[in-house]
């Protein structure tokens, strides 16, 4: 193995914060999905709203992706990675306390900003940090985050109750 196929321990925590960060966008973009039930018996919202409320982080991981690897090409990757997970862990905790649908709706559109905005920037950090000969592997484990996050949340409502 040559010095440039080994993984500092600096990149090892780097590419765990990023799976790390890649699992807590899948829990929450599940979330929604969990909530569901809560939400349409507290809000009690129109066809329409729901369609907006889960249309809205989807919109924003969208928007989110576009600009965060542009805004990052400009300013630096650990910034917008920085900015966009602060974005995403504020506006992931707040949907909690909207009191109307149309708030709620905004709190995910900003999440889903976020969420959009990492996820690209996750990606290539694990690129960078990683030596050639793992490169590859780094990236696939950074995509298998979302997923298995989205998994792991299903996973608690399958293991708790949560009906009222």
């Amino acid at each position: 193995m040559s010095s440039a196929d080994v993984v500092t321990t600096r990149a090892r925590r780097a590419l765990v914060f990023c799976f790390l960060v890649a699992l807590c966008e899948g829990v929450d973009l599940q979330a929604a999905g969990v909530a569901a039930g809560g939400i349409g018996r507290e809000f009690l919202p129109t066809a329409a709203e729901k369609g907006l409320f889960f249309s809205a982080s989807t919109l924003g991981l969208f928007l989110g992706a576009i600009f965060g690897g542009w805004i990052a090409d400009e300013i630096g990757r650990k910034k917008v990675l920085l900015a966009s997970i602060a974005t995403f862990g504020v506006f992931s905790i707040l949907t909690t306390l909207a009191p109307t649908m149309q708030i709620l709706t905004g709190a995910r559109l900003l999440t889903g900003l976020g969420l959009g905005g990492a996820l690209p920037n996750l990606i290539a950090v694990a690129a960078e940090t990683s030596p050639p000969s793992r490169r590859n592997a780094s990236i696939a484990t950074m995509y298998i985050g979302m997923p298995l996050g989205g998994a792991i949340a299903s996973l608690i409502v399958m293991l708790i109750d949560i009906s009222d």
